[in-house]
């Protein structure tokens, strides 16, 4: 039995050691090929971005972490050779300025030989002790004015050869002058020639001392040096001019390539892989930095942005288009509006308001639109804009409150539409005529033809009386009566004055009964119903008519009156009190 175990025990590890030695290869080798998938978008690093998207589609995370880094080594070795030709550049600066300097130094040294001349001259004419000291000075300052001259030649050459040794730079500078071999020629012509510049000056700067009789050859010698390097400098400056105008190039290139680049980042990212690292290489190597201490320099890089497919160009074109959007936008937002006011008109039931609401809206928020996708036409990206609108959201509603408040019952007021633009309203103790209702404030004009406005929420938050808000508007009277008149027969007079007025509907009919006995007088309700345009017409005429029946059928409209009572005592005492006063009056 034990014997039996101990077999199935090494049948199930052997067979559990098979599975593992056949398993292990098969994830290193998963393992091995996952990280080195080969970039196959980077075939042709100038592939339209709508083909690259659609090639970027089927690809997995692994396989879009080898195009990324696939693009990445592209835009790596064209910023390195972008960075060797600006380098090329900053070398070529100096040289020049190291020539320039050799230029003047030469011409310095060709009038201290001049000068020299005439002072020997001067000498041998006036025959002088002290004119041989100044012809010996003279001397010296131009054989100083050689040693100065042979200095800044050979810093010249210095600086050239330094160039020549960096096989980096004088790749970039050979790859830039390219296509042009007669510039490519004069600059190694003028090196040599400089280089030969540079003996000559030695030769000329011992003469000056051993051989005081070949200073005219000398001069002419100094001359043709300084032609020499002039030609040197003006090779130099067109050699210099090429590389510039291959930085722009470049630069177009490397703005070709990091836009490809962000492409593959933004797909990766959306299937789950990590672009930060990748996403701050690129905004670091972005850009463009302009020396503005180099004139040329600095034009050649303005110009050739400017001339540029990925520059200026590509630009203009944005600025185009967004402009292009925001007036597009513009047209349909006024079209659309216009439309939809006229369109209101099949719709009774909308209010005045809320229909300048609508319209307002409709062509004020397609141009906010209209502004959004142009800015995306710009390249830029309005999803961190919006972001920031909505943060700015929270602070913006915690500091207006009360107008948010406004703005949320003016909302209300639209919706519900208990008034209308034109309506005779009472709110907040205020009553006239609405003029004007928008979502923060309602603009009343009182009868006294002031103008009042007042908050929505005051409105919205307070009773609202319409007076105008029903096509029929009741006319209430009270009417008194004197207690000797008869009440039947007032009551028939204001029956007849109903039914013979035009402005009285029949329907609803009028509406007469006695209300109350008051202290003087009988009211009488009279109560009839007129179209809401006649109200005041027919409120007026009715009182006048009222009056005039009254005083025609002899029924009294009582005024107030008091019935006052003296007894006797009180009579004879307010008389004894007024014969007092009367006596100390004449006293």
């Amino acid at each position: 039995m034990i014997r039996y175990r101990q077999k199935k025990i090494s049948i199930l590890f052997g067979s559990l050691l098979i599975l593992g030695t056949c398993w292990l290869p098969v994830q290193a080798q998963q393992s091995t090929n996952a990280p080195n998938q080969k970039a196959v978008t980077t075939a042709d690093p100038t592939i339209p971005i709508e083909e690259l998207e659609l090639m970027l589609k089927p690809l997995t995370l692994d396989e879009l972490e080898g195009e990324a880094k696939g693009w990445m080594f592209l835009l790596k070795t064209k910023v390195k050779e972008l960075s060797d030709a600006e380098i090329a550049v900053k070398r070529k600066n100096r040289e020049l300025e190291q020539s320039k300097e050799a230029v003047d130094a030469l011409e310095e040294a060709k009038e201290a030989l001049e000068e020299a001349t005439e002072t020997k001259e001067k000498i041998e004419t006036e025959a002088s002790p002290s004119g041989r000291v100044e012809a010996n000075d003279a001397a010296e300052e131009a054989k100083e004015a050689l040693e100065k001259a042979q200095k800044s030649v050979e810093e010249a050459v210095k600086e050239e050869e330094k160039t020549q040794q960096d096989k980096t730079l004088q790749g970039a500078i050979d790859k830039a002058v390219e296509g042009t071999e007669e510039e490519k020629d004069k600059a190694k012509t003028s090196d040599e020639e400089v280089a030969k510049v540079q003996e000559q000056i030695g030769t000329i700067s011992n003469k000056v001392v051993t051989d005081e009789q070949q200073q005219k050859k000398t001069e002419q010698g100094l001359e043709k040096a300084q032609e020499k390097i002039e030609e040197a400098v003006e090779a130099k400056t067109e050699v210099k001019k090429q590389v510039l105008v291959n930085i722009t190039k470049l630069r177009d290139e490397r703005a070709g390539l990091s836009e490809r680049f962000e492409v593959v980042l933004e797909e990766l990212e959306t299937k789950g892989g990590d672009v930060e690292l990748y996403k701050k290489y690129v905004n670091a190597i972005s850009g463009i930095k302009v020396d503005v201490t180099d004139t040329q320099g600095t034009w050649i890089t303005i110009v050739g942005w400017l001339q540029s497919k990925e520059g200026g160009q590509r630009w203009a074109n944005n600025i185009g288009k967004c402009l292009g959007i925001i007036a597009g936008f513009s047209i349909l937002s006024v079209i659309l509006s216009t439309v939809l006011e006229k369109s209101l008109g099949m719709f009774p039931n909308i209010s005045v308001m809320l229909g300048q609401f609508l319209v307002t809206l409709t062509r004020q928020g397609l141009f906010v639109v209209g502004i959004l996708v142009g800015i995306t036409a710009l390249e830029v990206s309005i999803g961190p804009l919006i972001a920031m609108i909505g943060a700015a959201g929270f602070v913006v509603a915690f500091a207006f409150q009360s107008t948010l408040g406004n703005l949320a019952n003016g909302l209300m007021i639209l919706l519900y539409k208990p008034f209308d633009v034109g309506d005779t309203i009472e709110v907040a103790g205020v009553k006239g005529k609405v003029q004007d209702v928008n979502l923060i404030c309602t603009t009343i004009k009182t009868s006294q033809n002031k103008i009042i406005i007042v908050p929505n929420n005051s409105v919205w938050g307070n009773v609202i009386e319409n007076e105008t808000i029903s096509p029929v508007r009741a006319i209430f009277i009270t009417v008194r009566i004197s207690y000797a008149n008869s009440i039947t027969e007032a009551i028939q007079v204001l029956k007849d004055i109903a039914n013979s007025h035009p402005l009285v509907l029949e329907d609803p009919g009028p509406w007469i009964d006695t209300g109350e006995l008051a202290e003087y007088a009988v009211n009488i309700w009279f109560m009839v119903y007129t179209k809401r345009e006649d109200y005041w017409t027919a409120y007026c005429d009715l009182r006048q008519i009222i009056k005039e029946r009254f005083e025609e059928e002899g029924i009294v409209i009582p005024l107030p009156s008091q019935e006052i009572y003296i007894s006797e005592t009180m009579a004879k005492e307010e008389g004894s009190m007024a014969k007092r006063f009367k006596d100390m009056t004449l006293s």
